[in-house]
């Protein structure tokens, strides 16, 4: 007969060992899934939030890499650079209007020019542009008498200025070091005078006393109303030699001016007398006075009132 083997019995439930281990693991994973869901309900939201900063934290610290993009055949706008030397026109609120306007700085003038007020309307000579030419200047052997021309200059030129006129001056106060006369013509020119007034001492014998004026063969009419008013006013005697106290002959500033141009000489520096007269205050109002009463005579075209005799003397130039 065949022999009947013996079934294990050590896990099956009629097995008391069997089923003691069997309990015992169900309640080890009964106690381990007790344990681990409350561990998840205290402390799982702390591990989310951790979690969460964690994450957001490590994509804020990557660096975010963009595609490249190759550069197309495209013409890129060039820069132009601003000058900095031209300056940028001041715009101003016209009020009337309300329109902007732009304006241009005022260039400040030449050294040597200064151009007074245009004056009344009604004035004598308004509308006229007269020249004063203060003979030499500074670095002249005869500075002293420079500086006298231009005194008078300044005393003439509020004078004609108070007639309406406006006055251009060859030099001023301001003025340093030489100033030839090929230059002072253009500065006459260039303002556009319409007569120009050179004053000038004479060096010659101290015992003349003794007046003239100097012009071109073309301006010999303008050279005889200067001298007839000129010793009208002052009851200077007239050169001796000059027909008339007129001697014809050009110089630079003359053929530089563009326009009528007279050479005053107003006396002999050399001379106590004229010396004393030429810078007496009444005086120098008196010659103001006649060089007006000439340029008047030249634009009306009236003679002179009541002009003085011309008297020669019989000293001879040098």
């Amino acid at each position: 007969m065949k022999q009947i083997k013996k079934r294990r019995r050590f896990l099956r439930i009629g097995n008391p060992i069997g089923f003691s281990l069997f309990c015992l693991v169900c309640l080890a994973v009964l106690a381990g899934l007790y344990l681990g869901i409350s561990w998840a309900i205290k402390n799982g939201p702390g591990v989310v939030k951790a979690m969460r900063t964690a994450v957001q934290e490590e994509v804020m610290t990557t660096p975010t890499i963009e595609p490249s993009r190759e550069p197309k055949d495209e013409l890129l706008p060039t820069a132009t650079p601003t000058p900095s030397s031209t300056p940028t026109p001041e715009v101003k609120e016209t009020p009337a209007l309300g329109t902007p306007v732009a304006t241009t700085p005022t260039p400040e003038p030449t050294a040597y020019v200064s151009a007074g007020p245009a004056g009344n309307i009604s004035a004598a000579l308004y509308g006229q542009v007269i020249g004063i030419d203060a003979a030499r200047d500074a670095t002249s052997k005869y500075s002293s008498e420079a500086a006298y021309n231009l005194t008078l200059a300044n005393r003439l030129k509020r004078y004609l200025e108070s007639q309406g006129a406006t006055v251009v001056l060859s030099r001023t106060e301001e003025t340093k070091g030489a100033l030839p006369n090929e230059e002072r013509g253009p500065i006459f020119k260039k303002a556009g005078c319409t007569y120009v007034i050179r004053l000038m001492c004479n060096h010659i014998n101290a015992k003349t006393s003794a007046c003239y004026v100097q012009v071109s063969k073309d301006n010999k009419a303008f050279g005889q109303n200067m001298i007839d008013a000129y010793v009208a006013a002052t009851g200077m005697k007239r050169q001796n030699g000059k027909k008339n106290g007129i001697e014809t002959k050009s110089d630079s500033v003359a053929a530089g001016c563009g326009c009528p141009c007279a050479l005053l000489i107003l006396g002999n520096w050399d001379n106590d007398k004229d010396k004393d007269n030429l810078q007496d205050e009444v005086f120098m109002d008196r010659i103001c006075e006649g060089i007006f009463n000439g340029l008047m005579a030249q634009i009306t075209g009236e003679p002179i009132v009541t002009p003085a005799p011309a008297v020669e003397d019989s000293s001879e130039e040098p």
